[in-house]
């Protein structure tokens, strides 16, 4: 079945479902591009489990935008798209629906931002990460309860605007999203900084794995300031991804020239001496 429905939503929770969720193993969910204004255009699709349907397609498809129009906080929810059951997966109708919406203006990529449940012990760290209370953000009403867990935000391209994603917190499988004004200039940045300070964190406790996804949060969600991209290529190095390392650097490097001289004489970079490129890099002019 596929249903054609705008709906005006004060409080923005998950889409509409199918009646059961005994089918779905798990449910993915990606922005698909801002707009010029609060607006953000998303797909979330929930795929089967083993015996409910095709392990590759999906048996729901939700593709749609929110909009906060001028001077006002809550948002406008429509979905374009909803289809469910076995079969339901049209490759070329979800491609041409997301060519539409690009045309509609919805071409912006934004900044994400994932956000793990694991945070170091430094004060006022975890109030940081786990909440949006440096978002400023002044929506009244519409907010997810209890039972719903921060996991993720995409800021919009002015940073003016974040798309809060939240996760069943009793399963994960389920989502539920809210666009809200963004009224602390500097949030998003705050928040890339505690990701990268976090990355330093769980390294110091030995989790490298957990230290290397929130340097890359931090990179990816400030790449315009050499701190976040210099720790993101320093724990690159450390978990062995070379190449990857070398072109973080470069970016760091790009946008402080001090970074050139303090990375040839940090220990994390030490996988990298022999390489001539770093060695370039580092050495410079």
């Amino acid at each position: 079945m596929v249903l054609l429905v705008p709906l005006l939503l004060l409080r923005l929770g998950s889409p509409a479902r199918a009646a059961d969720d005994s089918a779905v193993a798990r449910e993915d969910w990606k922005v698909l591009g801002w707009n010029e204004e609060c607006g953000v255009a998303l797909q979330v699709l929930g795929y089967p489990k083993i015996g409910a349907g095709i392990q590759s397609e999906p048996i729901e498809t939700h593709i749609g935008s929110l909009t906060i129009v001028p001077e006002k906080e809550d948002a406008r929810l429509e979905w374009n798209l909803e289809a469910y059951g076995m079969l339901s997966w049209d490759r070329n109708g979800v491609a041409k629906l997301e060519g539409e919406l690009r045309s509609a203006g919805y071409t912006r990529a934004g900044f994400p931002e994932e956000i793990r449940g694991k945070v170091g012990s430094q004060p006022g760290l975890a109030d940081t990460l786990l909440s949006t209370n440096n978002l400023k953000p002044r929506l009244k009403s519409g907010w997810p309860g209890e039972d719903w867990r921060l996991t993720g935000m995409d800021f919009s391209p002015s940073s003016t605007c974040a798309l809060l994603v939240y996760a069943r917190r009793s399963d994960g499988l389920r989502h539920s999203f809210l666009l809200v004004r963004v009224y602390a200039p500097r949030a998003r940045l705050e928040r890339a900084r505690a990701h990268t300070e976090n990355a330093r964190l769980l390294f110091a406790e030995g989790d490298l794995a957990s230290a290397l996804a929130e340097a890359r949060t931090g990179a990816r969600l400030a790449p315009e300031l050499a701190v976040t991209r210099y720790h993101h290529a320093a724990l690159l190095a450390l978990n062995g991804q070379s190449d990857e390392a070398v072109d973080e650097l470069a970016e760091a490097v790009k946008l402080d020239p001090k970074y050139r001289a303090q990375a040839r004489d940090d220990a994390d970079f030490e996988s990298l001496r022999e390489r001539d490129d770093f060695q370039k890099l580092t050495r410079g002019k």
